[in-house]
C-alpha cells in the first residue's frame, strides 16, 4: 500500500468513495509539502492524521483541514526532537483520552440557578459586559423579580 493510501485509511476514507478535496494530484502536493517544508516523516503524518480522526468524529475537508495540525506536530519535533509517531502511540493504546473526553460537565444548571447567578451580578457593582445577559436570562430574572427594570438599564441590559 503506499502513503497516500495509508494515510486515506487513518483519516477513515474508503477508497471507492473517496470526497473531491481528496482526489487527484492537488491532495497528494499537498501532502508532499509536509513532508518537505514542515520535515515530517511519513510515520509522523499518519500518526497526526490518526489523532486527529480519534478528536474529530467527521474525516476531515480536505488536506487543508489537517494543515494546522501537521504544523503543530512540525514544531514539537523541533522543539523536543522526539518523533512525533511515538508521541502519539500513548493515545493509540487507549492511554490517553481524547480533548473532548476530559471534562466531566456534571448536571447543567437550571432556569432558576441561572436567573439568580445573574441577577446577583446585574445588582452589584462588578463589571459586566454589554453582551453577557441574553433576553431571556433578562426576562427569567424579570418574571422572577430578582431585578427591575430600571437596574437592568442602569447596568446597559437591554
Amino acid at each position: 500500500m503506499i502513503f497516500f493510501e495509508e494515510l486515506l485509511k487513518a483519516l477513515g476514507f474508503e477508497r471507492t468513495a473517496l470526497p473531491g478535496w481528496w482526489q487527484g494530484w492537488p491532495p497528494r502536493e499537498h501532502v508532499r509539502r509536509w513532508r518537505d517544508d514542515l520535515g515530517l516523516d511519513e510515520a509522523a503524518i499518519i500518526a497526526v492524521a490518526e489523532e486527529s480522526r480519534r478528536t474529530h468524529p467527521e474525516p476531515p475537508d480536505g488536506p487543508k483541514a489537517l494543515d494546522r495540525a501537521m504544523q503543530r506536530a512540525s514544531q514539537r519535533l523541533k522543539q523536543t526532537g522526539a518523533p512525533i509517531a511515538k508521541k502519539f502511540a500513548a493515545n493509540s493504546t487507549g492511554q490517553g483520552k481524547p480533548r473532548n473526553q476530559n471534562r466531566n460537565a456534571g448536571p447543567m444548571p437550571s432556569t432558576d440557578e441561572k436567573a439568580a447567578f445573574y441577577a446577583d451580578l446585574v445588582n452589584s457593582d462588578r463589571f459586566l459586559p454589554s453582551n453577557m445577559i441574553s433576553n431571556t436570562i433578562r426576562d427569567a430574572m424579570l418574571e422572577r423579580g430578582l431585578v427591575t427594570v430600571e437596574r437592568l438599564r442602569a447596568r446597559g441590559v437591554r
